[in-house]
């Protein structure tokens, strides 16, 4: 049976000066010990994994989900065993996208690599907030947002997530001061929506990006027509 290389990785933002806090986090296990928080697709099987002597007829409630006392019990021990994990030499750090991940792994041919790859994939079962308190992030697949610990730069994210906030907060929209306001936000990020001419800053689009937004199947329905058609045909 050949071999196959496994890692497992968790973030922290990579200009985090705190250090872990494991403490926060099994005071937080401790308040949501709720099956909905915790995040296992197959109860059963899982905690097979992480309890010894697994009983369903004593870990388990009517309905097939941990009972709050068997998550707390499994949440402290998670928090415990990434604590090690991350302080082993069978982690490492390196840093990408403004992300420090803590990364394990190895050869495998169906068996977890290394003890500390086993809890680091175990840590994704706690619930969000969990990790968030401990300082992890429990997404790296997207842009970091300021608001997960970069304070001096703002990001795509942090934008989108300002005029969700900006709209979703209003009771009421009010046409063109909302969309001074996007424009504006819009604007930290990328070139200002409303500093030039339609048709100049749809070319300036096209020569930043290396293609035209009329030929891509999601922004052509963003382009709006504008009276200077030169370059659009």
């Amino acid at each position: 049976m050949s071999a196959d290389m496994l890692t497992a990785a968790i973030a922290v933002p990579a200009d985090r000066k705190k250090p872990i806090d494991f403490e926060r986090g099994r005071r937080m296990v401790e308040e949501t010990a709720d099956p909905e928080s915790f995040r296992f697709d197959d109860p059963e099987s899982q905690l097979e994994e992480l309890i010894e002597d697994f009983d369903p007829d004593v870990h388990l409630d009517a309905d097939g989900e941990p009972t709050p006392e068997v998550l707390k019990t499994v949440g402290r021990r998670i928090i415990d065993e990434l604590e090690k994990a991350l302080g082993s030499s069978e982690t490492d750090t390196i840093e990408v996208a403004g992300y420090r991940l803590n990364i394990s792994g190895g050869l495998s041919s169906g068996d977890t690599p290394t003890d500390a790859a086993a809890a680091i994939w175990n840590a994704y079962h706690l619930p969000v907030a969990v990790l968030l308190a401990m300082g992890f992030i429990p997404d790296c697949s997207r842009p970091l947002s300021r608001t997960n610990g970069n304070p001096g730069h703002v990001t795509d994210t942090d934008i989108v997530d300002a005029i969700a906030l900006g709209l979703g907060t209003k009771p009421e929209w009010s046409g063109a001061d909302e969309l001074e306001w996007i424009a504006n936000a819009v604007g930290t990020v990328r070139s200002h929506p409303g500093d030039r001419d339609p048709a100049e800053y749809h070319v300036e689009f096209t020569e930043q990006h290396g293609f035209d937004p009329v030929n891509d199947s999601f922004l052509i329905g963003y382009v709006s027509k504008y009276d200077d058609q030169e370059g659009r045909d």
